[in-house]
């Protein structure tokens, strides 16, 4: 029953400071309570967010609550003038204070007050809306944070047994209103949803605590074998990665996408897997907040997305001009500084000025034997597509490419000079 509710098989011990999360609801007064009347050595954190008028009222009751039962009360408050992303900034203002409260007094448990019901909601919010395996489990009981841990010891016990709880001991709590709207989709699971399927299995939420422990040991299982596979790298070695039994292709793309704070959708995986598979050696896939997944002959991995340099200089003999903001290049008959790089260039006077500029649509190489596409020379070399679009192009001044900078010269004339690179100082 509710009123003789316990907190079963706690991974610490009475000696042991824990950090509570203390929103002032039912549920979080409810773990004050079973913890201070065991005695287990109690650090409150309660965060004001200030978007309701009761807040500051709730404030006043946690502190004296704590006081009168001579319990360390650490408050934060939090601001912010971003409404669309309210919740995320709040969420990791929390999070932070819980952490630096936690190391200000060397303690390594971090406990919120999740019950059964929570965890329901969160398997079913995840189905509807999608997630990986680790999602789909929903809430985890124990979690490493930093070097903490995150522990939800009322993760087994239901909503209906602490309201048990509650009212048989006159715990008082404060309920935030917007939780009695159907605005957000987690209040129309608990509203709606949810109680039919209690109705139609009263053991529904023994059930999904079970669910979520066999998809939470399939994915630690799972995770180990991508780790090892990854071996500290963010590296994909696409040939190995073609044997992997299709569970740990997924996962693999999804801890990348995981590092890079990524959501790995269904879709998302699937065409990422089909990306690495395919037999064409350089690919891109345009992820969110300006990352590429890039396959690059036999490796993969996700980057910055740089964008593409369209600059174009034209070169007289004697003249010095910048190239994308880190070089220098000039034309001499001399070489002045040995250290330098240069390429010598076959020229006639019908030559210059030369155009220095990066390559185009439609590029192509004129050889004894013909033309050649840009894009076939580069691919034939395996140059890498950010190196191609790196690479300065010299042109005479009818339009033909005569060189790739330090990397082929289809020069002809009379004489030659020296076309010369340095590095501009920082």
């Amino acid at each position: 029953m509710g009123k003789d509710l316990q907190l079963n098989n706690l991974i610490f011990t009475k000696t042991d400071k824990v950090i509570l999360a203390l929103s002032g609801g039912r549920d979080s007064m409810t773990l004050l309570d079973l913890l201070t009347k065991n005695n287990y050595q109690v650090i409150v954190c309660h965060i004001n967010h200030q978007k309701r008028k009761e807040s500051d009222m709730e404030e006043s009751y946690i502190k004296n609550y704590c006081q009168e039962h001579k319990i360390v009360c650490e408050i934060a408050h939090f601001t912010s003038s971003e409404h669309a992303n309210f919740q995320a900034l709040a969420h990791n203002f929390r999070y932070d204070f819980f952490y630096e409260t936690a190391k200000k007094y060397q303690a390594k448990y971090i406990l919120t007050a999740h019950q059964a019901d929570d965890l329901a909601e969160t398997i079913l919010l995840r189905l509807i809306t999608g997630s990986n395996l680790y999602g789909y489990g929903g809430i985890s009981k124990l979690v490493s944070y930093k070097d903490v841990f995150l522990y939800r010891p009322m993760l087994e016990i239901t909503r209906n047994q602490i309201n048990e709880y509650v009212k048989a001991n006159n715990i008082v709590y404060f309920e935030d209103d917007s939780n009695n709207h159907d605005d957000y989709l987690r209040n129309r699971i608990r509203h709606h949803i949810l109680p039919l399927l209690k109705a139609e299995n009263p053991n529904f939420l023994a059930g999904m605590v079970n669910y979520s422990t066999i998809l939470k040991e399939s994915f630690s299982y799972i995770r180990k074998n991508t780790l090892a596979f990854l071996n500290n790298e963010q590296i994909i070695p696409v040939e190995e990665f073609k044997k992997l039994d299709v569970a740990i292709k997924k996962d693999v793309l999804s801890y990348l996408l995981e590092q890079k704070q990524i959501k790995p959708t269904s879709k998302l995986i699937a065409d990422l897997i089909n990306l690495v598979v395919n037999p064409k050696p350089q690919l891109d896939y345009n992820l969110a907040q300006g990352y590429l997944f890039v396959k690059r002959y036999n490796e993969a991995y996700i980057k910055k997305a740089q964008p593409v340099s369209k600059e174009m200089i034209t070169l007289s003999l004697g003249e010095k001009k910048s190239f994308s903001g880190k070089y220098w290049f000039y034309l001499t008959k001399n070489i002045s500084n040995i250290n330098a790089k240069y390429m010598k260039i076959w020229y006639n006077k019908a030559t210059l000025p030369l155009t220095i500029r990066t390559r185009q649509v439609g590029d192509y190489l004129t050889f004894n034997f013909g033309k050649k596409k840009l894009k076939d020379y580069f691919i034939d070399k395996k140059i890498e597509k950010e190196k191609r679009d790196a690479y300065p192009l010299i042109l005479d001044n009818t339009g033909n490419i005569i060189a790739i900078y330090t990397l082929l010269n289809l020069s002809k004339g009379d004489d030659y000079i020296y076309l010369v690179c340095e590095v501009k100082d920082e």
